[in-house]
């Protein structure tokens, strides 16, 4: 007698964007290694913060034991930032080249990104590197360089981007509109994506491997919320049982 046994075998494991502490200590090394990649020293990376070496040492002991501190989600926002300006700096290096003097000569189109006095905040060859950094200082790009003289704007972005742009933009919108109270806009955020604070900061980016993608409803409520927000009404984030299968729905 033959017997077929079938054997289910484990789906995907599905995102969560509601972090541990010991992923949160584990995300906190890998942003260590980044900065140390590009060159940014434990203890250069200290004074960026205002922090002694010896606390930066103890965020990234094993949760658990004595000398393990958790990081504050604002101070590996900051980290996260220091990291991936760090990454999109070595990025631009093979586009240019040093051709008598200090100025570099570029071969790519080089986008700068300005903020909304039209000041000068950043110039990337990567389109989307630029646009983040305008997003989030409320400003727009501009092309800088490129050897064709017709080009003028930003080459058109496929739908995930341009929801990622959205969402920066609007998250700009909430933090303006909230003034000095930080943490309570994040709060909104968090509430809009479904995530936790030290998840919130992953939507925002285009650095590819600490990136979370927004989905369509959630830039919709958030925008909604701005509106709300802007029109002095009251906020009301969806609960989260309603919020996830409206956003696993939303292609279909």
């Amino acid at each position: 007698m033959n017997l077929q046994i079938v054997v289910e075998l484990p789906s995907d494991p599905q995102p969560t964007y509601h972090l541990t502490v010991g992923e949160i200590t584990a995300h906190y090394r890998d942003v260590m290694s980044v900065l140390d990649a590009h060159g940014i020293s434990h203890e250069q990376t200290a004074a960026a913060l205002g922090l002694s070496p010896t606390t930066l040492t103890a965020y990234g002991r094993g949760y658990g034991t004595a000398a393990h501190r958790t990081i504050p989600a604002a101070t590996i926002d900051r980290l996260r930032d220091i990291a991936t300006d760090g990454y999109w700096r070595a990025a631009a290096d093979p586009y240019r080249a040093e051709v008598a003097g200090d100025d570099p000569l570029y071969f790519v189109p080089v986008w700068h990104a300005v903020n909304a006095w039209g000041l000068l905040k950043a110039r990337h060859p990567h389109p989307l590197r630029a646009l983040e950094v305008a997003d989030k200082c409320g400003g727009w790009v501009r092309v800088g360089w490129s050897m064709d003289p017709l080009t003028e704007k930003l080459p058109p972005i496929d739908e995930h981007a341009a929801r990622r742009s959205r969402w920066r933009k609007s998250a700009r919108r909430i933090y303006l509109a909230f003034g000095s109270n930080v943490e309570d806009a994040a709060a909104l955020l968090c509430g809009t994506a479904d995530c936790c604070r030290y998840s919130l900061w992953q939507f925002s980016t285009e650095y590819l491997p600490w990136r979370l993608q927004v989905s369509n409803s959630q830039v919709l409520q958030l925008e909604a919320a701005c509106r709300a927000l802007e029109a002095s009404d009251e906020i009301r984030t969806y609960e989260s049982d309603v919020r996830r299968p409206m956003a696993d729905l939303e292609d279909y």
